[in-house]
């Protein structure tokens, strides 16, 4: 009987390891069960502070529906965030500073980074409103008085019917009375 009880437990020592060899290869060779960030992507080419661009993020591995967090040299600025559609993350990010930008996506226990230089001040035009000019009044011009005129020779004195024949008409009845 003790030669039974020794095979018993030689043959239940066989069986563990062979399971537990079984096991250890299945886990080795079995794809990772995490999430990748294949990709991180931004629109645009001139970044600018105060504009707004799209950053994305291709996902993959076995766990890509875990929340995806995104940073801004180091700091989080989005919260976790669902991946929508399943296998891609966007979020929109403005930045508030120039410099060099250190932008990354992490998805369980993988992150995946993009660098990019902002340079200060917007790339918009401001909008235009065209010089404002106060309306024009026609100039006012005093009332003018039609000229005198004159009929030759009908003045008092005596002359002849020129210019000449006034003013010495004019001279001689000054001088010498009216006649």
């Amino acid at each position: 009987m003790r030669n039974n009880t020794s095979r018993r437990r030689i043959g239940a020592g066989m069986a563990a390891a062979a399971v537990a060899g079984g096991a250890g290869l299945v886990l080795a060779l079995s794809p990772t069960a995490q999430a990748n960030v294949d990709t991180v992507t931004i629109t645009g080419s001139d970044f600018r502070v105060g504009n707004t661009y799209t950053l994305g993020a291709d996902l993959s591995g076995a766990s890509i529906g875990l929340l995806v967090y995104w940073s801004d040299n180091g700091n989080d600025f989005s919260g976790p965030k669902v991946p929508w559609p399943v296998g891609h993350a966007s979020i929109d990010w403005t930045p508030s500073t120039a410099g060099q930008h250190i932008l990354t996506a992490s998805q369980g226990g993988h992150t995946r980074s993009i660098v990019i230089n902002v340079a200060s001040g917007s790339t918009t035009t401001p909008p235009t409103t065209p010089p404002t000019t106060p309306p024009t009044t026609p100039p006012t011009t005093p009332p003018t008085t039609p000229p005198t005129t004159t009929n030759p020779g009908a003045g008092t004195g005596s002359g002849g019917t020129g210019s000449a024949g006034k003013i010495l008409g004019g001279l001689s009845g000054g001088l010498f009375g009216s006649s």
